[in-house]
């Protein structure tokens, strides 16, 4: 585990007993899972796992494509967890118990150990889940709409399902597709409880709202991609919007005032505390 944003952001996604994670390409590993096809045969419905590994090299570390936590392991199974081979991924079950262990830690940062096998017998095998250091290896070289900021090393989620604002025309929307977290509210950066999904879609919704009358405006001068960026805090409520590397003109900047100063003063007096957050969301114009 090293990225505790997309962590958290599974949690907080997931159901009681399923607990998923999608992995990434690993250097370290030299060797992977892979699942294969039968195009040959009468069953194109038919996979089998294989793992390639460099040519002449041992292997010693597989990498795997995801890793999924299942707690519905019952007690009757006379197992304390169960682990195996998904196409190209790794399945573990456990008791729903340890299930709840295993997300706390989680959130918390901590490593957790998992023994899989028989009751009452010498486990042969060991799952570990460990936090290593931040990865910084994502968002290379991107840069932010406002003001050419290096966004290299911050953590992001995309946006998936947001909801898109059509202007009185028809032929043109506004969508939401991603959130920088420049400042997570915690110093440490390790753990965090504020839901920065939910945060970002009540800014999102007030951005759309104030500029969704101005998208013609907008396009006209090549304003495709915007972005706003909020500074959340107490004693310092603010944000800053732009597009290719500059601030936004005044006309779009007092509807979003209206629309966003009221969202931004409501988050940091019910939902932060004493944290300072800075997000930045990004925003995309498209011809429907």
């Amino acid at each position: 585990m090293r990225n505790c944003f997309q962590v958290v952001k599974s949690l907080n996604n997931s159901s009681d007993h399923i607990l998923a994670f999608g992995g990434n390409f690993s250097t370290k590993a030299d060797s992977h899972l892979v699942c294969i096809q039968d195009t040959q045969g009468n069953n194109e419905n038919t996979y089998t796992t294989h793992a390639i590994n460099i040519h002449n090299r041992p292997r010693k570390v597989t990498g795997a494509s995801f890793i999924v936590f299942n707690g519905a392991l019952k007690s009757s199974s006379g197992l304390v967890a169960k682990s195996s081979i998904v196409e190209d991924g790794l399945m573990i079950q456990i008791p729903p118990e340890h299930m709840v262990q295993i997300r706390e830690n989680l959130r918390t940062m901590k490593n957790h150990t998992i023994q899989c096998g028989c009751v009452n017998v010498a486990s042969d095998e060991t799952i570990n889940i460990v936090w290593g250091e931040n990865d910084t290896n994502f968002n290379l070289g991107v840069q932010s709409s406002i003001d050419n900021q290096s966004l290299t090393a911050v953590p992001s989620i995309r946006v998936h399902n947001g909801k898109d604002y059509t202007c009185n025309s028809g032929n043109r929307l506004i969508r939401w597709t991603e959130v920088f977290i420049l400042q997570s509210g915690n110093d440490s950066g390790r753990g965090t409880d504020v839901d920065f999904s939910k945060l970002a879609e009540s800014i999102s919704r007030a951005t759309c709202q104030a500029l969704v009358k101005y998208l013609d405006l907008l396009l006209s001068n090549n304003f495709y991609k915007i972005g706003i960026r909020t500074n959340l805090h107490v004693e310092n409520v603010s944000y800053s919007a732009g597009s290719n590397g500059t601030k936004l003109p005044p006309i779009y900047m007092k509807s979003l005032d209206n629309e966003l100063i009221p969202v931004l003063h409501k988050i940091t007096s019910n939902n932060l505390g004493d944290s300072s957050v800075v997000l930045e969301l990004v925003f995309r114009i498209l011809n429907v």
